[in-house]
Parts: C-alpha cells; structure tokens; sequence
C-alpha cells in the first residue's frame, strides 16, 4: 500500500508521494495521470496515452542523436537540417525540447541537446552529476509567487536577491570560488537589485528566453516567464545576464530586443 498525502499550494491541490514508492509502483515524471473514481473511497490511477510524434520532430530528433558532440554545436548543427526542417528546430528550441546547453559560461558556443538527455541523470530532489543541471526549483514554476527580495535562497530558488551593496560585497567574498569556478554568477541591474544565480539554471533557460527575444521584437520579462514556464523573478535575471552576454538589449524599460 502506498501513502498519498494531499497538499495545498494557493488554489492549487497536489497529490504527494514519497520517492521511494513512485520509483516502487514504476510511475513516469513525465507522463500524464488522470484519477477515475471507481466507487466510493476507490480510485484508479491511469496514465494518459502519449500524443504521437510529430514526423518531423522524430526526424530531427535522430538527426540530432545521431550526431557526435563536435556535429552538435550551435551554429554548426543547424547545417545539417532542411528549409522544413530549421523553422521547426527552431520552434523546438522555444519549448524546451531541444536545449542548446553550456555547462559553463566559459564555453562560447552551446551544445545541442534533447530535454530527455540533460534530464535523464537528474532525480527528483537531487542534482544530475554529469549535466550539472539542478533539481527543480520552486521559481521553475508559471504559478511561482513573488517574495520579498530577502526570502529567496539558492537552496530553494536557485538564485538570490538584495539591494544592500554590503551584503553584496559580503556574498561576493563568500562565493568567491564558486564564482571563479563559474558555478554561480552575479550582476547588478538598472533597478539597483543585485541578483546571484546559479549557472546551471540561468543555462537551463538562457536558450528558450533568447529564441523568444529574437522572434518578437521587443518582449517583457513578464511575457518570457508565461510562455516558458518559470517566476517573473527568474525571467528577468535570465534577461539581465543575456543583456551582460552582450545577446540582448533593453530598448526600453523592459522591453528586450536581440544585437
């Protein structure tokens, strides 16, 4: 028998299972469930049949795992593909099935990878070892709530934010090796914030945020965080370090636009 324990979360309820007796009962994170009443204090759990592959998603799919790391870099892989098929790459790179990934800033170009290969170390609860990608963060969420500048942490969130120069200077020292390392990086925006995120997430989104910014032009931090899925807090220090990237400008207050 397993346990499920229900938890609220704003207007919103979860069903909560322990780790353990989701890997027992062979549950899938990314599949779909729906509940079905059988009858009263009974209900069936059933996994909703998987929307069938696009035909030209599967082909750039195994053009991509087909290519060695070198063939995936970003700028090189897209002359492997067809006019058909480099809209499509391109939309894919926008939902996050497609991730062009950098495990550390100090590589100029990313790597081409699929969600399910950077995912696929990654348990929940625990970071991946070899991608580096952390697990998910409460600011990973469309439906995240705004806190207090003092109230987030990297534990929980993933990245941090003060308007205390001091404080600034004393994270600085504290970091200091994991900022050298490129493991965490730190920026000051035009609004005086000071915001320290972790490298690994800012590169979990970089991609999909900078695709948007280059389809519209100009496009608010706000609009970014809807479509891809996180915090407005999360979409604007992505948006503040692609602008330190040299990728992106702010034409205007909020409104960003690709160099």
């Amino acid at each position: 028998m397993v346990e499920v324990r229900v938890s609220a979360k704003g207007k919103e309820l979860a069903l909560l299972v322990q780790e353990k007796e989701f890997n027992q009962l062979g549950l899938d994170q990314d599949a779909a469930y729906e509940i079905v009443k059988a009858r009263k204090g009974v209900w069936v759990l059933l996994e909703k049949e998987k929307e069938r592959e696009n035909p030209l998603d599967m082909k750039i799919f195994g053009l991509l795992k087909g290519k060695d790391l070198k063939d995936r870099v970003e700028g090189k892989f897209e002359r492997f593909l067809g006019k058909e098929e480099l809209p499509r790459f391109k939309e894919m790179l926008m939902e996050g099935s497609i991730v062009a990934f950098r495990l550390s800033p100090k590589y100029k170009r990313a790597v081409y990878k699929t969600r399910e290969e950077i995912e696929k170390n990654v348990k929940l609860g625990k970071r991946g070892k070899e991608q580096g990608i952390p697990a998910k963060k409460e600011s990973e969420s469309a439906s995240a709530k705004e806190k207090r500048p003092d109230k987030y942490s990297l534990e929980t969130d993933g990245f941090l934010v003060f308007k205390n120069r001091e404080n600034a200077k004393i994270l600085s020292a504290k970091f200091r090796n994991e900022i050298e390392g490129g493991k965490i990086r730190g920026i000051k925006s035009f609004d005086g914030f000071f915001y320290v995120v972790e490298s690994p997430l800012y590169q979990k989104y970089r991609e999909r945020a900078l695709a948007m910014i280059k389809a519209e032009k100009g496009i608010g931090h706000a609009k970014i965080a809807e479509k891809i899925g996180i915090s407005r807090t999360l979409a604007r220090i992505v948006c503040e370090l692609l602008k330190d990237d040299g990728e992106i400008i702010e034409k205007r207050k909020d409104q960003f636009q690709a160099i």
